[in-house]
């Protein structure tokens, strides 16, 4: 385990220097249009995500930029999550690490100017921060076989794998599957890490008047992936025996193996190296630039990513799952500003008993594993939410944590909310 930690480590010096579903006729309790003010209100941020997919051609001319930066703006926001890096593996930004993007699918752009360059310029001058983000690990497009693990050799054997029906001697390469939004990198392979390091620091350097840089798919695509040779390396150098067989961990027949939770813990531990490093690595080139990450809201389901983005002091209790060591995985304190991602059609409570699945339990519940030990932003989709509950999603989200960030523009100008997201941001600032 020492060995594995301290490989990882050393890598600092290395890379651094909308449906519409009725759900009206439940009752929600009322939130007050004009609640008293009690003392002056702190301006809390308040971002929109803007996926590159989702907006390649909306954004190929600097005309359109300007436009829809002053509708964001006029709605309330003062933040944007831009995509420089997104799952293909190309940058829209200056690299020299990366490939350029110019072709996606079938969609091609011809832009020979500065993406992200353009972006905060013309943001930072109406007072809005650019946060670049990036697809962590992700490298590839499955299902158009486009990208950088498609393009050099180098990458064979360092994609994430998985078993083929449990078979411990047979693996698919994850550039083989189809539907995976991202073909993801090891994380556990030092080159992998490396990459990553580079892209970041890239990013840093180049551009100091980012506010931040926030981390999306920082994790194990699935439960189901990690099982490469190099994977099974790194776990036995981690509990310090050898692993003979895969079905130690996952047994053929779909159960937990004696290997398990030794396992979620490795896995969950791979990722927190990685936050941390990249941590290390932005706040050595700038330490004003805050480090962001997105995930899923649901911490209980996040062990099968290898993602515990709770506080190193919450210790869960030991069971078939975590180990009584699982707790120090956790990476909140290696974050200036965890995106809680409430992606979630339910915003009350009363519209779906019995389940964590409603933005107000999470937006109200999140602290119990976090521990204040970074900034928590309440994070909603508007592709599959009633659209009369927006503006309470919002709300609630800037009532109980310490900012906001809407998933996503394209959904946003699709659909026409607009005005329902400014009635969120209004009526939680008054």
């Amino acid at each position: 385990m020492k060995k594995y930690l301290a490989l990882l480590a050393a890598l600092m010096f290395v890379a651094c220097g909308s449906s519409n579903n009725d759900i009206s006729d439940v009752p929600v309790p009322d939130i007050p249009l004009n609640p008293p003010a009690t003392h002056a209100k702190t301006v809390k941020p308040k971002g929109v995500w803007i996926d590159a997919s989702a907006n390649l051609e909306r954004f190929a001319t600097k005309d359109n930029i300007d436009i829809y930066l002053q509708r964001i703006k006029d709605t309330g926001f003062n933040q944007i999550y831009l995509d420089v890096k997104p799952g293909i593996g190309y940058a829209l930004y200056n690299s020299d690490v990366l490939p350029t993007l110019k072709t996606w699918g079938s969609t091609t752009i011809n832009g020979d100017w500065d993406y992200l360059g353009y972006w905060i310029e013309k943001a930072t001058a109406i007072g809005i921060d650019v946060i670049p983000t990036i697809s962590t690990l992700g490298y590839g497009d499955a299902n158009n076989k486009q990208g950088l693990v498609y393009d050099d050799m180098k990458w064979d054997g360092k994609t994430q794998m998985r078993m083929d029906g449990n078979n411990s001697d047979k693996l698919v390469d994850m550039r083989d599957e189809k539907n995976v939004d991202a073909v993801m990198l090891n994380p556990c392979i030092p080159e992998v890490q490396q990459l990553v390091l580079s892209v970041v620091g890239e990013i840093v350097t180049r551009y100091p008047k980012i506010k931040g840089i926030c981390l999306d798919y920082c994790r194990w695509w699935s439960e189901d992936f990690g099982f490469s040779p190099a994977t099974m390396d790194a776990f036995s150098a981690y509990i310090g025996q050898n692993v003979s067989s895969r079905n130690q961990i996952i047994t053929q027949s779909g159960n937990q193996g004696d290997l398990y939770k030794r396992w979620v813990e490795f896995r969950s531990q791979t990722i927190t190296n990685l936050v941390t490093n990249i941590r290390d690595c932005v706040k050595n080139i700038n330490d004003s630039v805050g480090v962001y990450l997105w995930a899923s809201a649901d911490w209980g389901t996040r062990y099968l990513y290898g993602q515990n983005w709770a506080s190193n002091t919450y210790e869960p209790t030991a069971n078939n799952i975590y180990t009584s060591s699982y707790g120090m995985t956790g990476f909140a304190e290696q974050l200036d500003a965890f995106i809680l991602g409430a992606y979630t059609e339910y915003v009350w409570k009363s519209e779906n008993p019995n389940s964590v699945w409603t933005v107000e339990n999470f937006v109200t519940t999140y602290n119990s594993w976090i521990k204040n030990a970074c900034k928590t932003y309440g994070s909603i989709q508007v592709y599959n939410m009633n659209v009369s509950k927006i503006s309470d999603a919002i709300y609630l989200c800037l009532q109980h944590t310490d900012g906001l960030m809407v998933f996503e523009l394209s959904h946003i100008i699709n659909n026409g909310i607009w005005s329902q997201i400014k009635d969120g941001i209004d009526r939680a600032e008054k």
